[in-house]
């Protein structure tokens, strides 16, 4: 039982050759989901959670708005804060200023000011009703003060000179479009290379080994190859060479106004 979640059911998963464990809390019945599915579902969820640290960490997509700050040429109105805060006085002294005419009618018909003599009852009155038209005239001069200020003003003006900015969200959007479109074009390759690769939970860190491999790049008879050093492993060898052909295949050039025809392949 759990004080927040009532009653919990714990699956423990235990992995075959270092027989470590861990538990997995659910709230589902044996009858709703079968322990399978729950460690299905978990699974899954981590393999989403490491998705979004690869998109964060390679492609440096994240979702923060606007790289590019820009200042607001004309500044916005807003409620002038010398009213809110005038305001505010004005309902503190309104409220002290029920309280100590209430507390003067209380204490001039109580019965210890009935029983005391004149001079008494005269000081004390005098005080209180002193106390009453202080806080009087000091709502008075506040609304005075109201009176003269402007309800809203621009924003610079009523915070000192600073000035709202404003982010810049079209060079985010372009360089977000090149982050997603490098994204699905390196799950394209894996899936090109998953063809010849027979790990398909180790697809990604081989084709990271593949793209990042240092080569030569040569300029030969109008077409520029690209040649990768060797691997060692066999198998990353061997996917590495076949890959390069299906590229080779797309018949691919480069980008810049000569279109270069490329030609990839492996040492």
């Amino acid at each position: 039982m759990m004080s927040k979640y009532g009653k919990i059911r714990t699956i423990v998963i235990e992995s075959g050759k270092g027989k470590k464990r861990a538990a997995i809390f659910t709230n589902g019945t044996e009858e709703e989901i079968d322990s399978e599915r729950v460690v299905q579902l978990m699974c899954r969820r981590w393999g989403e959670e490491n998705r979004i640290k690869d998109l964060l960490t390679r492609h440096k997509i994240n979702y923060m708005p606007g790289y590019v700050i820009e200042e607001i040429g004309e500044q916005p109105w807003v409620d002038n804060p010398q009213v809110k805060e005038l305001k505010k006085k004005r309902a503190t002294l309104q409220a002290e200023l029920r309280e100590a005419k209430v507390q003067f009618a209380d204490e001039v018909r109580s019965k210890r000011l009935e029983q005391a003599d004149a001079q008494t009852i005269r000081s004390e009155g005098l005080l209180a009703l002193e106390n009453i038209v202080r806080k009087e005239n000091e709502i008075l001069r506040l609304n005075q003060q109201l009176d003269r200020l402007a309800r809203r003003v621009r924003f610079d003006e009523a915070y000192d000179g600073r000035r709202l900015l404003a982010l810049n969200y079209e060079k985010k959007r372009f360089l977000d479009c090149i982050k997603v479109f490098t994204c699905n074009l390196r799950e394209a390759m894996g899936r090109i290379l998953l063809q010849y690769y027979d790990y398909p939970k180790e697809i990604q860190p081989a084709l990271s080994m593949i793209m990042e491999r240092a080569g030569q790049v040569k300029l030969e008879g109008g077409m520029l190859r690209v040649r990768l050093r060797r691997f060692r492993n066999p198998e990353i060898d061997d996917a590495a060479r076949r890959l390069c052909e299906d590229l080779n295949a797309l018949h691919p050039v480069t980008p810049d106004r000569f279109c270069f025809p490329l030609c990839y392949e492996v040492a």
